[in-house]
């Protein structure tokens, strides 16, 4: 009995230190795989293998981060560009398929814009509210030559669809003349730009996909938001309007000899107007 006893006491002292040894060696193989992440690897980009590729881009400032060095001039943001340019080229990026995936909110935005234009007491649009580009409208490449971009630009431009199912508007309404927009740009090496707006009252510097403007702005029958600006880098002038259309889309139409549009459809739940 008493070798019985020992030799049972043997046999639960050896699992017990196989079990231990197993798991000791299991720690160090996945320290081994944590270690072999590349250390400049964006910690967004790892974490972003488990969400859905079809999920709906969400406009928030800590998912939709900036580049860690924002090009400081022409020349920079054109190579950095370029980078962009050779990336996609190396994907397959069909048209048809984005414009499918950006039209799944469209009759979602149609019933719930309707009930922003309504929802305030004053005839002015509301613009508050989530919004992401589903249609484009005009020569955008011709539009970008008159304002003097390189081609490097507008070669960016066309591979990354003008913004197409990327560009989004996050807009807060304070009061009818004051509005805090945050928009996503096409330009991926950009950061995403903030404009606080106080209709009439400041002159306006901002950046958008065609570089720094500066601008003053002002309502148009009531009806339709203008904005008069010059860009920075090449003095030459354009107007950018702001308006809802009858179907409840979010408009930014730029003029400038000729005219292009983005147009948005609605985001997330409905937001309201608030009353001077």
């Amino acid at each position: 009995k008493l070798r019985l006893k020992a030799h049972r006491k043997s046999l639960v002292a050896a699992f017990s230190l196989s079990t231990m040894g197993h798991n000791v060696a299991s720690f160090f193989s996945e320290c081994a795989c944590i270690s072999r992440v590349k250390p400049s690897e964006p910690e967004v980009l790892r974490s972003s293998a488990k969400q859905s590729p079809r999920s709906a881009p969400v406009l928030q400032d800590d998912l939709v981060p900036g580049p860690i060095d924002a090009p400081e001039d022409e020349a920079d943001r054109e190579l950095n560009l370029q980078a962009v340019v050779e990336d996609s080229e190396s994907c397959e990026v069909v048209d048809g398929a984005l414009r499918r995936e950006c039209a799944e909110a469209v009759s979602f935005s149609a019933a719930n814009s309707t009930e922003l234009i309504s929802a305030g007491s004053s005839a002015k649009p509301c613009f508050a509210g989530r919004w992401l580009v589903h249609r484009t409208e005009g020569d955008f490449n011709a539009f970008l030559i008159d304002m003097g971009q390189s081609w490097v630009i507008r070669t960016a431009a066309r591979t990354l669809n003008y913004g197409l199912g990327r560009v989004q508007v996050r807009c807060e309404q304070i009061s009818h003349n004051e509005f805090k927009f945050a928009k996503i740009l096409t330009d991926p090496t950009m950061r995403e730009s903030h404009i606080h707006v106080r209709v009439g009252e400041v002159e306006l510097h901002f950046k958008d996909d065609i570089g720094r403007l500066t601008a003053t702005s002002r309502w148009e029958s009531d009806k339709v938001l203008r904005f008069d600006a010059t860009a920075d880098a090449t003095s030459l002038p354009l107007t950018l309007l702001m308006y809802l259309t009858s179907e409840g889309e979010f408009v930014e139409e730029m003029i400038s000899g000729r005219s292009i549009s983005d147009v948005y459809a609605a985001q997330g739940s409905p937001s309201f107007c608030v009353d001077d």
